[in-house]
Formats: C-alpha cells, sequence, structure tokens
C-alpha cells in the first residue's frame, strides 16, 4: 500500500495538535487547528510569508499562550527540517496539563498553609508560633500582663544529619526546661523563638542564661556550635512586628556567645 502527500494530508487536517509547513519562511501548508488560531481561511495563509501573518508569533516559543474561541489554551511548540529552506511546526496544546500543575501547585500551598509544625525539630513551625505571638501581644495589650520573648540562633558549621541532630537536642532540652505556658517554635532552620506569658524582661534574661549555661545538654563538640541569644519585653504601643525587631536588635548586639 502505498501512502501518498494527499492521505498524509489528510490525516494531519485531523490530527490533535497544530502543523505548520514553512519554506523559504513562507507557509506552505498548515491544518484546521492553525486556522482557527489565525482566524483566517487557509487559502488566506498559504503562500504568504510567516510573518505577516497572525501566526508570526508561534514559533519564537516553546510555550505560548494564545486565545482560542475565546478561551485562553496554551501549546508547546517543536520543529524539525525536511529539505534545504523546509520546516515543520508542530504545535502540542498542553492547557490541561498547565491547569493540571497550577491546580497542584495551589493545592501544595494550601496544604503548607495548614501545617504547624516545622519538619526537623517538630516544634511549632514560623507560621504557627507568630500568630501565637500574635494572640499573647493582643492578650497582653488588653490586660497589661507582662510577655516576654527569647530568640536563640544557633551558629553551626555541621549541616545535615549532624546539624539536624543539634537542633532536635535544642528543641527537647528547651522544652523540658520551659514551663507548660510557654511557646516554643521555629522562625527559620536556625532559629528558635521562646513566647514566655507572664515574664518580666529581668525574668527573661536570667531564664535565658540559664537555659545556655549547661554546654554539655546540648550536646555540642568542642567548637562545633554557638547559640547567640536576645531578649525583648512587651511595651505598650507594640505589634508583633515591633517585638520581633526588638529582640531580634537585642540579638544582634549580644555579640558574646553565652554557649561555644
Amino acid at each position: 500500500m502505498i501512502v501518498t502527500l494527499d492521505d498524509l494530508s489528510i490525516a494531519l487536517e485531523k490530527a490533535p495538535m497544530g502543523v505548520l509547513v514553512l519554506k523559504n519562511n513562507r507557509i506552505a501548508w498548515l491544518n484546521e487547528v492553525l486556522t482557527d488560531v489565525a482566524k483566517r481561511p487557509k487559502g488566506e495563509l498559504i503562500g504568504r510569508p510567516l510573518q505577516e501573518t497572525p501566526l508570526a508569533s508561534l514559533p519564537n516559543h516553546s510555550l505560548a499562550e494564545i486565545p482560542i474561541d475565546d478561551k485562553v489554551r496554551w501549546l508547546e511548540h517543536r520543529h524539525t527540517h525536511i529539505l534545504e529552506g523546509s520546516e515543520i511546526h508542530y504545535f502540542l496544546d498542553v492547557t490541561e496539563h498547565i491547569e493540571l500543575r497550577e491546580k497542584v501547585e495551589q493545592l501544595q500551598q494550601r496544604v503548607y498553609s495548614l501545617e504547624t509544625t516545622d519538619p526537623v525539630t517538630g516544634l511549632q513551625n514560623r507560621r504557627s508560633i507568630l500568630q501565637e505571638l500574635d494572640r499573647q501581644i493582643s492578650r497582653s495589650r488588653r490586660y497589661q500582663n507582662p510577655l516576654s520573648l527569647i530568640r536563640l540562633s544557633i551558629n553551626s558549621e555541621s549541616s545535615g544529619p549532624r546539624l539536624h541532630s543539634l537542633l532536635k537536642t535544642i528543641s527537647q532540652t528547651l522544652k523540658d526546661k520551659l514551663r507548660w505556658a510557654d511557646e516554643i517554635g521555629m522562625l527559620d532552620e536556625h532559629t528558635f523563638l521562646l513566647i514566655l506569658p507572664e515574664t518580666s524582661l529581668e525574668d527573661a534574661k536570667e531564664l535565658a542564661v540559664k537555659l545556655l549555661s549547661d554546654r554539655a545538654t546540648f550536646d555540642f563538640k568542642e567548637g562545633e556550635s554557638s547559640i547567640r541569644y536576645g531578649v525583648a519585653a512587651w511595651q505598650k504601643g507594640d505589634d508583633l512586628n515591633k517585638l520581633l525587631r526588638r529582640v531580634e536588635k537585642d540579638q544582634e548586639i549580644n555579640l558574646s556567645a553565652l554557649l561555644s
């Protein structure tokens, strides 16, 4: 059985993708998919220079966003050279794939927004501990109760499993030494935040020294790691950001590490 060019043309006409044949940058042939994109009859397109048609920009993109029938469609572009001066361009509709990927990313963001636990230490993650801090600030603002923060940052030469082991040890040690009303979480992968309700600035400083006084408790090897701390207390007029900035500034001022 001999397959003729007419047979191939009929088959490609109904192909589930756009097919464009160029010869010396002029349109030699195209199928229905691309006439729909161009919104022009095939007879008005064949023989014309590509740059003078509505399809001019298509071969310039590996992934093109095209309005078709009042809907946005995504076409993935591939091409191949067949003869001297001639080439075929294929445009595969990947709209469903793009839309599905966007939905997956949206769901991942929703899942992340619902997570409350740091994956390494098991403590509250940044979103969760800041929500708790905001709640405690509102309580202090309402009742004028004392509220203090301790910010602890670990500086370590270790990485990977060893760093994770250190973080877990520190988190467990801190939890064991805090009161039931205190809250602890991770601001980032190296920084702990302790929320101390009903605690004055002086008492918070004393607690910070006490927490970091026993080097052996943290399982640090000689010269391996150090911890810097900052302490701040809620003041009238403070919101979450003001209080966080003050405790971070105190940590920056306190350049000498208690534990090293």
